[in-house]
Order: C-alpha cells, then sequence, then structure tokens
C-alpha cells in the first residue's frame, strides 16, 4: 500500500490536512488562482456558461496535469458522532469507486477553531486512483462548480495540486518556472485582485 494515496500524502505533504480549501494557506508560495467565468462571475447560469467553464477548466488543468497522467480525485465527508448526513457524503454522490482514508479529529488537529463545541468534528478523506483525460471528469467539475462538493486532484509523479472551487480553480505547483508559465499563458483568467483570491 505503499503507493496509495494516504502514504503518499504523509510523504509529500506531513502534518498538512488533505481539505481542498486549506491548501492555498498551506503553500502559499506555490499557490495561484483561475476565475472560471469571465468577470469573475462565480455561477454559470446558462448553457453556454457551463460549456465555457468546462471548456476553460479542461483546458488548463490538461495543460497542468497534460492527457492520461494517472491522478488522485480526494474529496470528503464533514460529520460529527451526532450528525452525519450521508447526503454530503461524495462517495454517494459521485460515480467514482472511493476508498475511505483514515478519518481526521479535526477538534484536536485545531482546538482553537473548535473552541467550545461539546462534540469533536471530524473530517473523512476519500480517495480514488483516475487517469487524466480532458472532459472525462466533466461531472464532477460541474458539482464542483454548482458547489455541490468539494475536491482535489494530485498528480505526485508531478508534484502539482489542481482544486477547482465555486468560482475556479486554485493551483499549487511547486515547480516555479510551470507556475509562472500558466500565470502567462493563462493571464486573461486570473483574478484581477492584488490577493489574487
Amino acid at each position: 500500500m505503499s503507493n496509495s494515496f494516504q502514504s503518499q500524502w504523509d510523504q509529500f505533504y506531513p502534518n498538512n490536512l488533505p481539505i481542498s480549501h486549506l491548501l492555498k494557506h498551506y503553500f502559499p508560495q506555490s499557490w495561484f488562482r483561475i476565475h472560471s467565468l469571465p468577470e469573475s462571475k462565480r455561477y454559470a447560469d446558462t448553457t453556454a456558461e457551463y460549456e465555457l467553464l468546462l471548456n476553460r477548466q479542461n483546458e488548463i488543468i490538461t495543460d497542468c496535469f497534460r492527457e492520461n497522467t494517472s491522478i488522485f480525485i480526494v474529496s470528503g465527508h464533514y460529520f460529527s458522532r451526532s450528525r452525519n448526513n450521508k447526503a454530503y457524503d461524495p462517495a454517494f454522490i459521485l460515480a467514482y469507486k472511493f476508498h475511505l482514508e483514515q478519518e481526521i479529529n479535526l477538534t484536536r488537529a485545531n482546538p482553537e477553531y473548535y473552541d467550545g463545541e461539546d462534540e469533536d468534528h471530524y473530517f473523512r478523506p476519500c480517495s480514488v486512483k483516475v487517469t487524466w483525460q480532458a472532459n472525462e471528469h466533466n461531472g464532477l467539475l460541474k458539482k464542483i462548480a454548482d458547489d455541490e462538493l468539494r475536491a482535489f486532484m494530485i498528480s505526485f509523479d508531478q508534484n502539482i495540486i489542481v482544486a477547482p472551487y465555486d468560482g475556479g480553480i486554485d493551483f499549487i505547483i511547486f515547480d516555479d518556472a510551470k507556475r509562472q508559465a500558466l500565470m502567462v499563458k493563462y493571464r486573461d483568467w486570473l483574478s484581477p485582485r492584488e490577493d489574487g483570491l
């Protein structure tokens, strides 16, 4: 199991949680963000906007990973012992055969954030190894764009993390030259904000 998601994550990014919205905070020097729609529009409303969003996302992700690259898709499920709503569990929402990883006690990992809570809160990551091919994962990208779930993609071979969200994609690319080249090529899709958000 040395090639499992969890073992590689622990080797590459020890002491960091595999939760998509935290990644830009863990690796700010290697991060940049693109927006999926013109003028930083957050959500698609029309068929044409969904088509544009998926075309943009597939183009830059393919440029980033290349076709036929082996990646992990990683999602997860937040819960507490008293509240465990399976409706939000990606294993029930997506067609992938996810492997359930070890649950993370978020209350212990970040006690300041959960101070005063009367029970522990958990995150259960799940992962699946797939091949990146353009337009093969549009169902996943659309659900993320519609804020139905969160997930990220990672190539350990390339040391690249791609974390779509409802509005765009966060990229963690440790190769400075590759990151800069993508930022130049897709400069029209970057946020106009000074902080890059």
